[in-house]
């Protein structure tokens, strides 16, 4: 019994979770599922670490993750997320870091106060684009590095234009995410996130041939548990920034200067 005892819980937690995805789900090192997408994340934080400088913003910073990469190279720290509860995770894993519960439209913060901002994974959540990036831009130093990553619509949506994540607003092909960050931003360049694929290892070979509408029939939580079953772990030499293929890219990530 004491066994079954131990077991039990973690079993109905998972099960919740599965059932009960939470909207502003972030990488969470406690699930298993959540095992590449941890990597995955990771990579894009270490891509960006040489560029940025002085004052740094994270904005949709989740757990707080980014910052173990970014703290060394930044001088003064905030990081904003509209999940209170993700939050009090950061505040204890990174105390010197100013965290603050907030909309990225709606950012509590002086104008001209950053010289990085970095927002992974958050524009196409945002009620209003535009506006989500004026919001940086205010806030931003001028030259300041601006960096934005964002699901692939081709990827993650194929054909459908209307994004199959019902927790999506808004997906870009490549050349719709550079002509909207284009007007905002004096330079913007865009780099596809591939996965470089071992030739003796198809890592996609059985996920990748589910149609794209199929895998949200499942909750997302049990579509990435089978992932990590059927796929061996994802390094992080991996995971490859290039500018050319931009369509066959699952992620975009945009290098900006104010």
């Amino acid at each position: 019994m004491v066994v079954v005892s131990k077991i039990v819980p973690p079993i109905k937690e998972l099960y919740s979770r599965l059932l009960n995805g939470d909207r502003w789900e972030a990488p969470d090192r406690e699930f298993p599922g959540h095992r590449d997408i941890l990597v995955q994340s990771r990579a894009r934080y270490e891509f960006v670490a040489p560029y940025v400088h002085g004052r740094l913003l994270d904005l949709g910073c989740g757990r707080g993750y980014g910052f173990e990469v970014l703290l060394p190279n930044s001088d003064g720290q905030v990081g904003i997320d509209i999940s209170s509860s993700f939050l009090r995770e950061a505040r204890n894993l990174f105390p010197p870091v100013l965290f603050a519960c907030a909309k990225g439209d709606a950012l509590p913060l002086a104008n001209c106060s950053f010289d990085s901002v970095v927002a992974f994974e958050v524009i196409e959540h945002a009620q209003n684009d535009q506006v989500f990036l004026d919001e940086i831009r205010r806030v931003t130093r001028q030259d300041a590095l601006i960096a934005i990553s964002t699901p692939n619509r081709l990827i993650s949506s194929g054909s459908s234009l209307k994004p199959l994540n019902r927790f999506h607003n808004r997906e870009y092909t490549a050349d719709e995410f550079y002509m909207l960050l284009k007007d905002k931003f004096s330079s913007v360049e865009i780099f596809g996130q591939h996965e470089r694929v071992n030739a003796e290892i198809t890592r996609n070979k059985f996920i990748d041939r589910i149609p794209v509408r199929w895998k949200y029939l499942l909750p997302h939580l049990l579509i990435t548990l089978v992932s990590v079953t059927l796929r061996p772990p994802l390094r992080l030499d991996e995971c490859q920034f290039q500018i050319d293929s931009l369509e066959k890219a699952p992620t975009f990530l945009a290098m900006c200067r104010r």
